[in-house]
């Protein structure tokens, strides 16, 4: 609606202009004397602008979910190995269990990367390890699934629909970092795509499924 447009504008234009004095910030950090006390002042100014700059990408897909075309065709495993590659976990922790190749056409690469690390992220901070990402082409219906699950207690029912909105925070996660954007960027890249997205829990496992159609 054009409340959703207006405020996507609005962070987009915000959080461009924030990133060239961050930049300053950083470059200035780093060239400060290189003494012992400096060694500590640097290393917390770089990990706090660190922080805001996640922080600013965050905002960023946001706007770009609702944005950019659909029109590649994507390699769905590809994406899947790229983004747990960026959290670094040992490999009992985080585990992507995909086919050599899985594509899906009329699709954008970054998004369906974005959302599969922020369905990763959710389940790192909020669940518990281990956490699996999971991909497969659903047979005989021309959709493939993507599935991230933790051992953690979930969402509660009641509180899904909540969770998928802007800037959404539930109890457990009040002192945690983070924008409240994840699930509402998973939501509007489902959306767009014409799947569908949902939560269950079975045998102690919290389970994030995404459908996707190969075809609209």
């Amino acid at each position: 609606d054009r409340y959703e447009r207006e405020r996507a504008v609005l962070l987009g234009g915000v959080s461009h202009d924030l990133r060239s004095p961050l930049a300053r910030i950083r470059l200035a950090a780093e060239l400060l004397p290189d003494t012992a006390g400096g060694q500590a002042a640097v290393a917390s100014i770089v990990r706090n602008v660190d922080h805001l700059d996640r922080l600013i990408e965050s905002f960023l897909d946001y706007v770009r979910a609702s944005e950019l075309s659909m029109d590649e065709d994507v390699d769905l495993a590809v994406l899947a190995r790229h983004a747990a590659a960026q959290f670094e976990c040992a490999s009992e922790d985080l585990v992507v269990v995909a086919p050599h190749t899985l594509s899906l056409p009329r699709a954008n690469a970054l998004l369906l990367e974005r959302l599969m690390a922020n369905l990763i992220d959710n389940a790192l901070k909020h669940g518990r390890p281990p956490v699996s990402l999971t991909l497969s082409a659903l047979p005989g219906c021309g959709s493939v699934c993507i599935v991230v699950e933790d051992a953690g207690e979930g969402i509660a029912p009641h509180a899904a629909l909540h969770l998928q909105e802007a800037f959404a925070r539930g109890d457990g996660s009040r002192g945690l970092p983070g924008t409240g954007l994840g699930l509402a960027i998973v939501r509007q890249v489902v959306t767009r795509l014409g799947g569908e997205l949902s939560f269950d829990r079975s045998a102690e496992r919290q389970h994030v499924r995404v459908t996707l159609p190969r075809t609209l």
